[in-house]
């Protein structure tokens, strides 16, 4: 028991201390260190960046409906580029006969 009375001052000051060293590790993995949370602060700027730079769906609405007026644009010159293409073959079937002739 003297024992005990001689050194409680000791005795508690250990026990504090290993709280303390408890308590510090159990802080240190709950929560994040400053440098990680910066690291991650960045992170997280860099992708709010991208997605603000991102197309809204209003934009891509118009996009898609001036493509269709573009494919229905082509598809009215189908017909007039068919008739090109038939000339340029009358052409060319006219000017391979006349060097055959010699011409």
């Amino acid at each position: 028991m003297d024992f005990i009375l001689e050194w409680w001052k000791a005795f508690i000051a250990i026990a504090c201390a290993i709280v303390a060293a408890g308590a510090l590790a159990w802080l240190r993995s709950t929560f994040v260190s400053k440098k990680e949370f910066e690291q991650h602060k960045q992170r997280l700027s860099d992708i709010e960046k991208t997605i603000e730079d991102l197309p809204s769906s209003d934009d891509l609405h118009e996009l898609d409906k001036r493509l269709i007026e573009v494919g229905g644009k082509i598809d009215s010159l189908t017909p007039q580029l068919n008739d090109v293409k038939k000339l340029t073959d009358l052409l060319m079937e006219n000017e391979l006969r006349g060097s055959r002739n010699g011409d």
